[in-house]
Parts: structure tokens; C-alpha cells; sequence
């Protein structure tokens, strides 16, 4: 008969889990991240691959893998792209990738939710090492989201998912949906939704 799991094997097993949720919502934020050629690149699509392959995710896998067959420079697509659907846009909408925008009742940027979440960085430890971007972009929050799971402090995590992560990117994401332009970004977008939610 195997002897049940020491309160250490359970503290490893947590770690572990802490560790491997940090890495993904740290890849994640790589997603949603303006396209830059130090970190968009074949090791990035091709560990996007991989990931959905592992998640038995064969559609969206097929629809990737035929965008980068397809496209003869995927940085330069990419960074039209991202221009297109997260910062102008006209005529069509704009999915600006901000809390602020979506909870704030008057659709700009570094409104009260921005402030409520540079708050929460502070309260919990951290801050914006430059502010390049206001507090509340979604990459931003992912990488937060990465360094509360590396230091494994669920409850914090948990509580920034409830409180401000999830009900402002659900909007986004149903907007998204809506607007869905380019096989990266809806993949990414549904992957967020994946690993964010509270039963993860």
C-alpha cells in the first residue's frame, strides 16, 4: 500500500503548480505585448504551437500553423495587426486591451480602474518598473499575474482575478469576439480566458 503524500510532497506539488501558471500567464503577456523581434518570433509561435497541441486544441492548431505558412513575414502581420485591433482601427472598432475602458463608464484610458489597479500592484509589492503603458494593459496584468503565481501567493492571485482581472476582460473578450481579425490573437485571447478563469 503507498503511503499517502507528506505535507511536503503537497507543498512541491503546490510550488510546482504556482511555478507552471506563473510561466504561462508570463507567455501570455508576451502575446498581447506589442510585437517586438526580441521576443516575436518563431521560439514564440512555435511554443504557442506546442501549447495547443498539448490542450488537444487540432482546430485552432491547423488555423495557426496555416497563418504562419501563409505569411511571408509574421512580424511585420503581427504588428499590423496588433495595430489594427488594439490601437486604431477606423473603420472599424478599436478593442483597446485596457480595464480602464471597459469599467469606467466613458470608454478612456487611466480612469479609476487604472488607479484602483496600480493600488493593488503597490499593496501586494510591486510597481510598474517603466510606464510605458498605464497600469491596467492587459500585459501588465498578466506579467503581475505571473509574479504573485512564481511566489506562489494564491489568495492574492485569486482576489486579483475576481476583483479586477476577470470582469473587465470578459467585456473585452465578448467584444473581441465580435471584431476577431487575425488566428494569433483570437487564439491567445481564448488561451487568457483558459488559464484565468477561477476554477483553473
Amino acid at each position: 500500500m503507498a503511503a499517502d503524500s507528506s505535507p511536503i510532497d503537497q507543498q512541491d506539488a503546490l510550488t510546482t503548480e504556482s511555478a507552471t501558471r506563473g510561466s504561462l500567464y508570463s507567455f501570455l503577456s508576451l502575446t498581447m505585448r506589442y510585437p517586438e523581434a526580441t521576443f516575436c518570433g518563431p521560439p514564440l509561435f512555435d511554443a504557442l504551437e506546442s501549447l495547443l497541441d498539448s490542450l488537444g486544441w487540432t482546430e485552432e492548431l491547423a488555423v495557426l500553423r496555416s497563418w504562419r505558412k501563409q505569411s511571408a513575414n509574421p512580424l511585420d502581420d503581427l504588428r499590423s495587426a496588433y495595430t489594427r485591433l488594439f490601437i486604431t482601427s477606423a473603420p472599424k472598432t478599436t478593442l483597446p486591451p485596457y480595464a480602464s475602458v471597459y469599467m469606467d463608464g466613458n470608454g478612456t484610458l487611466n480612469g479609476r480602474t487604472t488607479e484602483r489597479t496600480r493600488d493593488f500592484y503597490r499593496e501586494h509589492g510591486y510597481d510598474l518598473a517603466r510606464e510605458t503603458e498605464p497600469a491596467d494593459h492587459i500585459s501588465l496584468e498578466l506579467d503581475f499575474l505571473a509574479a504573485l503565481a512564481g511566489e506562489a501567493k494564491p489568495e492574492q492571485e485569486d482576489l486579483f482575478l475576481r476583483t479586477l482581472f476577470r470582469p473587465w476582460f470578459e467585456r473585452f473578450q465578448k467584444k473581441f469576439r465580435e471584431e476577431a481579425r487575425h488566428p494569433f490573437y483570437t487564439v491567445s485571447i481564448r488561451l487568457i480566458d483558459l488559464f484565468t478563469q477561477e476554477d483553473q
